[in-house]
């Protein structure tokens, strides 16, 4: 392990869109637990570590300060930023990401970085007790997929001005909580929250989008859409729906080594 260098994914400026270290490893991956204490030493909420294949093949692992993720959706296209900013992978290639729940394929689009993932769509269900209350907000809508639960409201509004009581959310059988409203200069808008993995809110999540893809094709007649993520830095990403897949992308910019900066 050398250099971390920081990236924000979803995001057309420095500051903006969801942060995440990337560490590149010539001689191959270092042990769990000196990946784990690198990334308890950075502070930044995921790195992803990673080692050569072959020409556009990478072996990936993620690690936050606390534990190793199975997947992680921005740091891989924090990932796929770094490695094409830095030169020695072709513009024109899909980038292969080697993890232990299989492949990742990312590539270079106009405007940015997508990667491919599985939809993973969303059946109505009746709000758990509590839900509306520990939101603070009507639910006009309740689904859920997978371990989270994806919920409409009224406004575009009513979601920027959430104030969530993080310790009632926690306490409901879920994984986590997505919260979504029509517009808002986009064609939907979300935040996503975590309590339960302690994590409050997340800046900008991936995973939601292959959720939120189906949910809104359904409702707008559209396959490709545009979305904003409205958490404190904010982020914009496009989701496009081919069949069981879901492409995601968004802009990301590469801020520098994480030594170097202020």
């Amino acid at each position: 392990m050398t250099e971390i260098w920081l990236v924000d994914a979803f995001a057309d400026a420095e500051f903006r869109g969801n942060p995440a270290g990337v560490v590149l490893c010539p001689d191959g991956l270092p042990p769990a637990d000196r990946m784990q204490e690198a990334a308890r030493a950075a502070g930044l909420p995921t790195l992803a570590f990673l080692h050569r294949r072959a020409e556009d093949r990478w072996r990936v692992r993620w690690f936050t300060p606390g534990k190793e993720l199975n997947i992680c959706g921005h740091a891989t296209v924090a990932s796929a930023c770094y490695l094409h900013e830095a030169g020695g992978v072709d513009d024109a290639l899909p980038l292969v990401f080697e993890t232990g729940a299989g492949e990742l394929y990312t590539r270079r689009v106009d405007g940015g970085f997508a990667i491919d993932l599985p939809v993973m769509r969303t059946v109505p269900v009746t709000p758990p007790p509590g839900l509306e209350a520990a939101l603070g907000v009507e639910l006009t809508a309740c689904e859920r997929a997978e371990d989270d639960i994806l919920v409409e409201v009224g406004s575009v509004d009513d979601v920027a001005s959430l104030k969530p009581d993080f310790a009632a959310l926690a306490a409901i059988d879920c994984r986590g909580h997505v919260v979504t409203a029509r517009g808002g200069g986009a064609d939907f808008v979300s935040r996503t929250f975590f309590p339960a993995l302690g994590v409050d809110e997340d800046q900008v999540c991936v995973s939601a989008h292959c959720k939120l893809a189906p949910y809104w094709a359904e409702r707008t007649g559209r396959e490709t859409m545009s979305a904003l993520q409205l958490s404190e830095r904010g982020g914009r990403l496009s989701v496009t729906l081919a069949g069981d897949r879901v492409l995601v992308a968004g802009p990301a910019v590469v801020r520098g080594r994480l030594d170097d900066l202020p």
